[in-house]
């Protein structure tokens, strides 16, 4: 995407390269800490390091906490000891949590040392719930006050925190034991009488243990539109609270290691071309070799029906059509089931996965395979004048079009049994497989109508 920072790039470098730091400072005080990302991302990192320390604390904090890990240790590396304190100290829990998952556990341990010790508690007691969970994502930052609180003591206590705006937004209720009660939203507080209280204002809110999955909160708050969710422990007791910008980078950094996975590429966690080239083939080649390993199947498969195609040459012209429309048909299928697992539409229950495969077979038979089977049986009649290559190609159309429909649809479904990534049930692993199957079905039907 454009952004400003690329116009002003050229004139950075020259001011860096001039050690002009004070028009520098001007330049930067007004770039978003977004565009200050991508400019340091086309700096050596002698420049960027140069460059963040030109930045206040709490800029420099912002720009750090959304570097890629790649480019994360070398500028880290770049800051003593009471720089890094100054700067971690001023990240929200939530980013520094997130930022230690992606750097070296040396480097974890170097900072978490520096930390004050209630920083250093915070952190270790958030890297120690599960990865991926509510827990690592949450924010301990959070206001929650007696429900029996009146409005007037509640707007004097807000007067006198200093906590972020989309944390004053909502207020929550407890009960004696600290238990959730529920949320009362600013806008309300404030046009209330003072005197009212706030277990009189509060409505139900919903929220997520520290332990659920992560995916779970994101779910929720875009169901209920919510800007904040509480997170709970198992006495319904809060711990924090997730905001919606780290369920935005959670949705954008799952939905970008889904289509990696989809698309048979691992360890998506780096941008791509900013890799060294030894580490962009180690992101493709092992796939791409599994691949090309099963993929002699339908090799095999053709040698041991080839008397057939020596009877019928022919044959062997509607192969791509075949296998082609059978790959594709299966991927498309596994790409909404994947989606329907993640939005909750399809429940791993025998009975319920029996529903939708059926109605879904249903729909393909008449919707799919029937057309697809009348264009690829015209094709045949009208570059032949065959009815039996016809009939061979129009059944093996049909069956393999509900077959390769079948096989994207479990796949998915059986990868998320055993506790596997459904992503990772691949559109080329899933072409690859529907092709050797397309084969064994065509030359079978072949023979059998052919009579060869």
């Amino acid at each position: 995407m454009f952004r400003l920072a690329h116009l002003f790039l050229p004139e950075i470098k020259e001011l860096l390269k001039r050690k002009d730091f004070k028009t520098l400072k001007v330049i930067l005080r007004d770039l978003h800490p977004a565009e200050i990302e991508d400019v340091l991302s086309d700096l050596k990192p002698s420049d960027a390091v140069l460059l963040l320390k030109l930045l206040d604390t709490e800029k420099a904090a912002e720009v750090i906490a959304n570097l890629n890990p790649n480019m994360l240790e070398r500028i880290i590396n770049g800051f003593s000891d009471k720089q890094l304190l100054a700067i971690f100290e001023e990240m929200d829990d939530d980013d520094r949590t997130a930022l230690f998952e992606e750097m070296p556990p040396e480097l974890v341990r170097k900072i978490l040392s520096l930390l004050p010790p209630e920083e250093k508690r915070i952190a270790l007691t958030l890297l120690n719930y599960p990865e991926d969970s509510c827990g690592r994502l949450m924010n301990p930052e959070f206001i929650a006050l007696d429900r029996n609180t009146p409005v007037g003591k509640a707007l004097e206590y807000l007067k006198g925190v200093d906590y972020p705006d989309e944390v004053l937004l909502t207020i929550y209720t407890v009960d004696e034991a600290q238990r959730l009660r529920g949320q009362v939203k600013l806008t309300r507080i404030i046009k209330s009488s003072h005197e009212v209280s706030l277990g009189k204002l509060s409505e139900k809110v919903p929220y997520v243990s520290a332990y659920d999955p992560a995916w779970k909160a994101a779910k929720i708050m875009a169901d209920y539109d919510l800007l904040v969710l509480p997170v709970v422990d198992r006495y319904n007791r809060m711990l924090g609270v997730i905001t919606i910008d780290d369920v935005v980078d959670l949705i954008v950094e799952e939905s970008t290691e889904d289509f990696l996975k989809f698309a048979a590429v691992s360890d998506p966690e780096d941008n791509y071309f900013t890799l060294p080239l030894g580490e962009r083939i180690k992101k493709r080649l092992p796939w791409l070799v599994g691949l090309v390993l099963l993929a002699n199947i339908s090799s095999l498969i053709i040698e041991a029906y080839k008397g057939i195609l020596r009877e019928a040459v022919i044959l062997a012209a509607f192969i791509p059509i075949l296998s082609g429309t059978a790959g594709n048909t299966g991927s498309q299928c596994a790409s909404f089931v994947i989606r329907a697992l993640a939005t909750g539409e399809i429940s791993l229950g025998f009975k319920g996965v029996l529903g939708v495969w059926i109605r879904e077979m249903i729909g393909s038979a008449f919707g799919l395979a029937l057309p697809l089977s009348a264009i690829a049986g015209f094709s045949a009649f009208m570059r032949t004048h065959d009815l039996l290559i016809t009939l061979a190609v129009s059944l093996t159309m049909v069956v393999s079009v509900l077959v390769a429909n079948s096989i994207g649809f479990f796949l998915p479904l059986m990868a998320k049994a055993v506790g596997i990534d459904p992503a990772s049930i691949s559109a080329p692993l899933n072409a690859t497989l529907n092709d050797a199957l397309s084969l064994i079905l065509y030359f079978t039907l072949s023979k059998a109508v052919l009579n060869v």
